[in-house]
């Protein structure tokens, strides 16, 4: 992996979850210092080795609000348990799946979904990002086959990582 983006991955390690949101069929994850994750594809948290939130799975829905569904209750149940912990560990495996690990027992996984694309373009999987009110953050981009950053750019624009 370039060595830019090893570098941006470990900047996470220390820092705190903060806030966890379910928007849009996403789970967003935003972290001290503006650091922001979000699970876009098949999205897992742990606690203590139990999985107790996952989307783009089997979700009990009763098919007339949209937050009647476990992706939204067990967010809202174990949001407390979930928000505080510091980042001791990420890493990207070689087929881009994401894994976070914090201090409070609290494991998130972020999967490829498709191996390939099912509509014209690939899909956003996962993105890491520096949410900033000009927009110049550093992102790291998840897709099906691929990554992609901004990182080390200077003009913002994205290059492909393989």
């Amino acid at each position: 992996m370039d060595k830019t983006i090893n570098d941006f991955i470990n900047l996470w390690v220390g820092k705190r979850l903060e806030g966890l949101n379910c928007i849009c069929e996403m789970l967003d994850f935003c972290f001290s210092d503006n650091l922001v994750l979000h699970g876009l594809g098949l999205t897992r948290i742990f606690l203590n080795d139990d999985l107790i939130i996952t989307t783009m799975d089997y979700n009990s829905w009763d098919q007339e609000e949209s937050k009647h569904n476990d992706e939204w209750f067990n967010t809202d149940k174990f949001r407390n348990q979930i928000i505080g912990g510091k980042v001791t560990s990420i890493s990207i495996s070689k087929s881009n799946d994401l894994f976070v690990e914090m201090d409070n027992g609290v494991r998130i996984e972020c999967y490829i979904s498709n191996a390939y694309p099912h509509y014209e373009e690939e899909c956003e999987q996962w993105l890491l990002f520096e949410h900033t009110e000009d927009h110049s953050g550093r992102i790291l981009t998840a897709y099906n086959k691929r990554l992609e950053s901004n990182i080390g750019n200077s003009r913002g624009d994205k290059d492909v990582v393989v």
